[in-house]
């Protein structure tokens, strides 16, 4: 802000004056992300049913949690057949086993079961963001509205009528700084300019071929005397 006059004329009233007018030149950006995760969670709860089997029969296979062997109760040697199938929330193709004899019990092997439940982890992010602007010194001129390609922070703080300032292009674009001037608060700074172009090249190149056919043509002269 610009600097302002105080006076004393008396011990009782001591220094009088007003201002000046200060204010912050850092403009501070707070980028806040927020991250949200959702889990879902399946919780699968077996029942394992054991029986006892029938005097003389063939006892059940263990074969895991996620076979069942129910067809296998009841059976007897040594033609005992039964089918081993995937219990439900698991697939795969069914087998058989054979009981021969009550001291092997059922032989046979699988079914090989694959479970049918799918776990899905979701993230979810969301992003904030909040842009804090500086409001112009009262009495002072607003800045020129330009564009991103140019560079007006050369203009804040700035009092009519003799008020100029410079603005140039910002980074990544160039072009020759011009000067700006307020005259009055109505029409603020007034100027055209700068004309930045980009610093950014992109080359073309292209490439022409040309093929030149040439035909010779012998004549054979033959003479008999």
């Amino acid at each position: 802000g610009n600097p302002v006059i105080y006076y004393c004329y008396d011990l009782d009233s001591g220094f009088q004056g007003d201002g000046p007018y200060c204010v912050s030149t850092t403009t501070t950006t707070t980028i806040t992300t927020l991250t949200t995760t959702m889990t879902t969670l399946t919780t699968t709860s077996t029942t394992t049913s054991t029986t006892t089997p029938v005097p003389g029969s063939c006892p059940q296979p263990v074969v895991g949690n996620e076979r069942d062997v129910s067809d296998c109760a009841g059976k007897f040697a040594p033609n005992g057949t039964c089918t081993v199938r995937c219990i439900s929330g698991y697939v795969g193709i069914p087998t058989t086993y054979y009981c021969y004899d009550l001291d092997d019990g059922f032989v046979g092997s699988g079914p090989d079961c694959s479970s049918t439940t799918t776990t899905s982890t979701f993230t979810l992010t969301t992003t904030t963001t909040s842009t804090s602007t500086t409001t112009p010194v009262p009495g002072t001129c607003y800045p020129p509205v330009l564009g991103p390609d140019k560079d007006t922070s050369d203009c804040s703080g700035h009092t009519p009528p003799d008020g100029t300032c410079t603005v140039r292009c910002t980074t990544g674009y160039s072009g020759t700084p011009v000067v700006y001037y307020c005259y009055n608060l109505e029409d603020n700074f007034v100027g055209t300019g700068p004309d930045c172009k980009t610093t950014t090249t992109t080359t073309t190149s292209s490439t022409s071929s040309t093929t030149t056919s040439s035909t010779t043509t012998t004549t054979t002269s033959s003479t008999t005397s």
